[in-house]
């Protein structure tokens, strides 16, 4: 009984210890939640700071984007003032002449062509001062017509006065009547003529307001932000206050946006300021070229509700497990007394020992909690089991978050956490574009690059191993990035060249697919790294001066000069009348002269490449329109010009399709005026045959066909190989021929009859073309 009583005293005296450890634990579980609490105001700090940061890149992206569109339209506006069509047609009379109505479908087509251009043009059209009238991209239009039910604008505008500014000016946001809806729009206008300062003409831009919803949107949809843009004269251009109309502290918002924007002299800030007891973080950032601010308002209360919340939630679950805890141990401590209790009892009553050492070896309590254990060891196996399957996915969004910028404080944990360190200050990233661009319509079917990027990655491992640390990510079904992480010692020795060798190699083996290796720079410190990204992108598109199967360096598009391209208007006018022609041979001379000027000549960026074979493709669709057909008439497959040229990815089949395209216009062309000559020349005929005993001069058969004297001339030649006089005589010989050898006139008769002045001249011309005289023929 001793040792039993000892025994039941020392687990007694353990129980107790056992409560005080469990209770000490219940006054840490305290001290957590009220550390929890007071941290919480350094938390809603940070989370502000964070919202901050992430909403300033988001703005300089907007900002950076619509000021290149902006500017990409004054370029755009200012290359049409410069149009012949459009110049020609502000000096045109009011009378419906041919030539006038040619000159304005010219002028149209142009004015469609534009506005088909970019997706951002709502509106486009044409005021012409002289005769009051507008043109636009679906009809002409009286003036007064045009503003009441075409193109209405909400408010009243000063035209006449705008119609005498000169320059590229911005008007302001404006609202269109379409039916029942009002469409805000911003309007930019361009004077015409270009240099001069007394404007005979104005075109106008509507730009959609889609453009700044696109730029300006808030891509985190669990922050609240206000977007504006602003010109420079404090006029609004864009807001996006009717995404949340119902927000009560909106007037407030409004009155901190307009009591900063005199303070605003910075070219970028964040502010802190408190406008009716409601605190708001103001950020903008200025344009250099427009002059205009780029703002977002952040209702900072209601992070910090939501912080307060969360901390809330915290405070109540720290709570409900203190109560559980201590529940559970009253409960556990009570349990393990039971059996014990029993077993005492049990040997007062009995006095067995042996029977109480065989009993007191059942214990449900401790059996509980080994099940627990159990239940507890399985269920973290299952996790860690799903955390090794998931570990590449959760790789991939790491790898994808640094290439675009999004890094977090904690990056190095999270990093390490699933398998990818990144001890090195220099980051590099390499996009390597594979293959064709997939159809719409096989957007479904992804294209996989698994074997690809594992080969890459054992070529990596091979030549990079131990010099730097690599990562790959499948982007989408054509692209493959990969990060470099490296010290600079790795680059000053250019180590990536002998990797980069081993990888076209592996391209050129497999021979399946097309591809473009893009180099960006290399950037110290993580934060950098999506510069390098942006570059890597950037040097892809330079795939059209380069060409496929090419590794495309950030130094060699930096080093492009950029010149201009070589294309007159004079050259462009010879180009559309020798394709008219039908004439194939120097259609071609002239194709090969510009592009041979062009990107023989010159280093051309991919832009001004683009826009060189651009203009060409509106010369042909031009040259199309000029001759009266459509594309279904002269292209096979009713092709759209411009869209098959932005499926050609080369220099070469580019050249190769624009060449295409005029030898099939020129063709066309060549048989048509073949079937108009042949009609021309029957005509011809008829009145020579009417007329032919007459004086007959070119001058009086060119008015009777309605052409000119010297393309009557060229057409003579072009048929028969004769001059006009040659032709003539031989027609008139042909009847001489027919009257000596069926009629008994003399040769003065049939002179006369024939169309010759005398015998004399007769039988000159006669002998001339036949080698012998009329008599001698008449004997034959």
């Amino acid at each position: 009984m001793g040792i039993f009583s000892r025994s039941i005293k020392e687990f007694r005296l353990n129980s107790i210890f056992v409560r005080i450890f469990l209770y000490i634990m219940a006054l840490v579980l305290i001290s957590i939640v009220l550390v929890s609490f007071f941290s919480y105001r350094k938390s809603s700090g940070l989370m502000i700071h964070e919202v901050q940061n992430s909403n300033m890149l988001i703005l300089k992206q907007a900002q950076k984007s619509i000021d290149q569109e902006i500017n990409s339209l004054q370029a755009n506006i200012m290359q049409a003032a410069l149009n012949r069509s459009l110049n020609e047609v502000l000096y045109m009379s009011g009378q419906n002449t041919y030539d006038n109505f040619e000159l304005i479908q010219d002028s149209m087509a142009y004015l469609s062509a534009l506005k088909a251009n970019n997706n951002n043009i709502s509106d486009i059209w044409l005021y012409i001062k002289k005769t009051d009238i507008v043109l636009g991209t679906e009809g002409k239009y009286q003036r007064s017509l045009f503003f009441s039910d075409v193109c209405k604008y909400k408010e009243d505008i000063d035209w006449n006065r705008l119609f005498a500014t000169s320059g590229f000016h911005y008007i302001g946001r404006k609202k269109l009547y379409r039916g029942t809806y009002e469409i805000p729009v911003a309007v930019f206008t361009e004077s015409l003529p270009f240099i001069d300062r007394s404007p005979k003409g104005m075109l106008v831009v509507n730009m959609s307001k889609s453009l700044f919803d696109k730029e300006m949107s808030n891509y985190n949809n669990e922050t609240i932000v206000f977007n504006y843009v602003v010109d420079s004269l404090g006029n609004i251009v864009y807001t996006n206050e009717d995404y949340y109309a119902e927000f009560e502290d909106l007037p407030f918002i409004q009155t901190a946006v307009r009591s900063q924007l005199a303070t605003m002299t910075d070219a970028q800030n964040t502010a802190e300021l408190v406008v009716e007891g409601s605190p708001f973080t103001i950020q903008y950032i200025q344009s250099d070229s427009l002059h205009w601010k780029y703002i977002s308002v952040i209702p900072t209360g209601y992070i910090k509700e939501s912080v307060n919340q969360i901390r809330n939630v915290t405070i109540l679950v720290a709570s409900i497990s203190i109560v559980l805890s201590i529940v559970l141990t009253l409960y556990i401590i009570n349990g393990l007394y039971k059996p014990m209790n029993k077993i005492l009892s049990y040997i007062n009553i009995i006095g067995d020992k042996k029977t109480a050492l065989t009993r007191s070896g059942n214990s449900n309590e401790f059996t509980l909690i080994n099940s627990i254990i159990d239940y507890v060891y399985k269920e973290n196996q299952v996790l860690q089991d799903n955390f090794e399957k998931n570990k590449p996915m959760l790789q991939d969004k790491y790898i994808y978050d640094i290439i675009n910028g999004k890094v977090s404080s904690d990056y190095e944990k999270v990093g390490l956490e699933i398998g990818i360190d990144l001890p090195h200050p220099y980051y590099q990233v390499i996009v390597y574009d594979i293959g064709e661009e997939t159809p719409h319509s096989l957007k479904k079917y992804k294209r996989l690059f698994k074997e690809d990027t594992r080969n890459m990655m054992e070529i990596a491992r091979q030549t990079l191993y131990g010099q730097c640390c690599y990562y790959f990510l499948d982007k989408d079904d054509q692209t493959i990035v990969s990060l470099l992480n490296a010290p600079k010692s790795f680059y000053e020795r250019s180590g990536i060249n002998d990797y980069l060798e081993k990888i076209q190699k592996y391209f050129m083996e497999k021979s399946d697919l097309p591809y473009v290796i893009g180099i960006g720079q290399s950037y110290q410190g993580i934060r950098n790294c999506y510069q390098s990204y942006i570059d890597a992108l950037e040097t892809i598109k330079y795939q059209i001066v380069k060409g496929q199967n090419s590794v495309i360096y950030i130094d060699e598009v930096r080093n492009s000069t950029g010149t201009v391209i070589t294309y007159p208007i004079e050259q462009e006018t010879r180009l559309i009348t020798i394709t008219k022609s039908g004439n194939c041979k120097s259609v071609l001379e002239i194709l090969e002269g510009i592009l041979e000027e062009n990107l023989s000549e010159k280093e051309l960026s991919p832009e001004m490449v683009d826009n060189l074979f651009h203009a060409l493709a509106s010369t042909a669709v031009r040259t199309i329109f000029e001759m009266r057909l459509t594309n279904e008439q002269v292209l096979p497959d009713n092709q759209n010009v411009y869209k098959e040229m932005e499926h050609r990815k080369s220099i070469e089949e580019k050249k190769e399709y624009i060449i295409q395209v005029f030898t099939a216009i020129a063709l066309f062309a060549s048989e048509k005026n073949h079937g108009h000559q042949n009609h021309i020349l029957d005509k011809i005929n008829q009145y020579l045959e009417e007329n032919y005993r007459n004086e007959i001069s070119l001058d009086t058969v060119a008015e009777v066909v309605n052409l000119s004297t010297s393309y009557l001339s060229f057409i003579f030649k072009e048929n028969s190989g004769l001059n006009f006089v040659d032709y003539v005589n031989q027609f008139r010989l042909k009847k001489a021929k027919e009257l000596l050898e069926n009629s008994s006139y003399n040769i003065s008769q049939i002179a006369e009859l024939s169309g010759y002045s005398s015998a004399n001249s007769f039988s000159k011309v006669f002998k001339k073309y036949n080698g012998i005289s009329p008599g001698q023929y008449r004997k034959l």
